[in-house]
């Protein structure tokens, strides 16, 4: 019986090691590649690029990255992503459609990294980018603008950190909008970021539902038809900014503005120059302290509602 059950076994690893052998898992790649010349039929290497961006982050490993050979070019749609990823896109990204924006981060925990892309609205669509979820964007030199809604449009469901640098938004309904929902909070740094000729507002926050604080440096907000910075407080927290090193100019509302009793910002080393109704505007018991050492061009509006200690 041991010698029959010997020659089975040999037989079987003999039988096996001729049959032909192939990947025992698929394998997603943690890197694609994306060209306007490119297939989605295709496995989106950089010999045979994908040519959308969503086909594109359909394809990567979560963690992955997505570059670009060329242009991604105009998308008729937005689509939804929900795994961390890196999107490193040299080139102009358009929405062709009136009624979709291009991105909709709404992961758990995700972190995504948008670097070098212009996103226009070439027929209106918009926003840029909208935030569902929770975790961490860092966009670093992009472009956003021509969009009909507001460019960037935050309202994660979950603690969240924005970091933007080295960037433009512009020319859209509005710049910025940071509106925690419900369970929401959003930390943010703005870092020489150009928001202007907006025809809303440069930065709103909104903290109905969740607190909000932005830390803004070496930006430029201009041109924007209403306020360059508008804090409002509500149930859900503070409403904070903490500004440096800044040009607010030319705003056709307010400066700054501070509304609600949670609401404050905080000002140091900044101009505010020109703004249609001053540069401060504090309301319903909103703060704008000032470090003693910032400069006013024109109507100073409210004024600074008090002094902060220089450390």
């Amino acid at each position: 019986m041991i010698r029959i059950i010997a020659k089975l076994f040999a037989f079987a690893v003999a039988l096996t090691a001729s049959l032909p052998v192939g990947p025992l898992f698929a394998t997603t790649p943690a890197v694609v590649w994306v060209s306007s010349t490119g297939s989605d039929s295709n496995p989106c290497t950089a010999a045979q690029p994908c040519t959308s961006l969503s086909a594109a982050l359909s394809s990567v490993i979560a963690g992955g990255q997505v570059n670009c050979l060329n242009s991604p070019g105009p998308s008729a749609e937005g689509f939804m992503y929900g795994f961390s990823a890196t999107l490193d896109c040299a080139g102009v990204y358009e929405v062709t459609a009136a009624n979709f924006g291009a991105f909709v981060f709404n992961g758990n925990s995700q972190v995504m990294k948008i670097r070098n892309l212009t996103i226009s609205g070439a027929a209106g669509g918009g926003p840029a980018i909208k935030v569902t979820g929770s975790g961490t964007l860092i966009i670093e030199n992009c472009v956003f603008e021509n969009l009909a809604g507001v460019a960037l449009d935050i309202e994660p469901t979950g603690p969240f950190n924005l970091l933007i640098t080295n960037s433009r938004i512009s020319s859209s309904s509005g710049g910025v909008l940071i509106q925690p929902s419900s369970g929401g909070s959003v930390n943010a740094t703005f870092d020489h970021v150009t928001i202007t000729q907006n025809s809303g507002g440069g930065v709103k926050i909104n903290t109905a539902s969740g607190p909000v604080t932005v830390d803004m440096t070496a930006s430029v907000i201009t041109d924007n038809t209403g306020n360059g910075l508008n804090a409002v407080s509500g149930a859900g927290g503070a409403a904070m900014f903490s500004i440096g090193h800044s040009v607010i100019a030319r705003n056709g509302s307010a400066g700054v503005q501070a509304n609600g009793t949670n609401a404050a910002a905080l000002i140091d080393t900044t101009l505010l120059d020109s703004n249609g109704t001053g540069a401060l505007e504090a309301i319903g018991s909103g703060r704008i302290l000032t470090y003693g050492n910032n400069r006013i061009v024109g109507s100073a509006g409210t004024g600074f509602t008090g002094p902060a200690a220089l450390q």
